[in-house]
């Protein structure tokens, strides 16, 4: 169902990833405002070139996305790990809770496997409710809380 994002893949990105941008926007309207592009060609094409950027499709209808990063830790003090950052995640809203997710999950952790990461890492909005149930179903656990204010 993941596969590398191709050129022709970039409308349909945008437009799933405007459908979570605008809960962040409803949510954070203090970080995020209305963006007609997420993914303008430049920055659509380096996440592309990069390897990063994966769709999921249904035939050749792209149902969802995925932007994975990996970073390697493991600073003095700190064990050596190889995380693959979740950094969006994104199902059409009208095919959610049909297993599309769950697929893309099991297919993220495969990924994430290949290139011999130790840990999925991943950031989720509280006030995301379905997207933490989501992510709880799919064995994440909550391992810390940010924390800001206005200065």
């Amino acid at each position: 169902m993941l596969e590398l994002a191709v050129e022709a893949d970039r409308e349909a990105v945008n437009t799933l990833a405007r459908q979570v941008h605008e809960l962040h926007v409803q949510w954070r309207p203090d970080l995020y405002e209305t963006a007609e592009e997420l993914y303008p060609l430049k920055r659509f094409q380096e996440a592309v070139r990069q390897r990063q950027l994966y769709v999921a499709k249904i035939g050749n209808l792209v149902v969802g996305y995925a932007l994975l990063l990996i970073r390697e830790c493991g600073q003095a003090g700190l064990v050596k790990r190889r995380v693959m950052q979740i950094e969006e995640f994104c199902v059409q809203d009208s095919l959610r809770g049909q297993g599309i997710g769950m697929e893309m999950m099991a297919e993220v952790r495969a990924l994430a496997k290949a290139f011999r990461c130790t840990d999925l890492q991943l950031g989720v909005y509280p006030q995301n409710d379905g997207a933490v149930a989501f992510y709880q179903k799919c064995g994440f656990t909550i391992r810390s809380i940010d924390m800001q204010r206005k200065v």
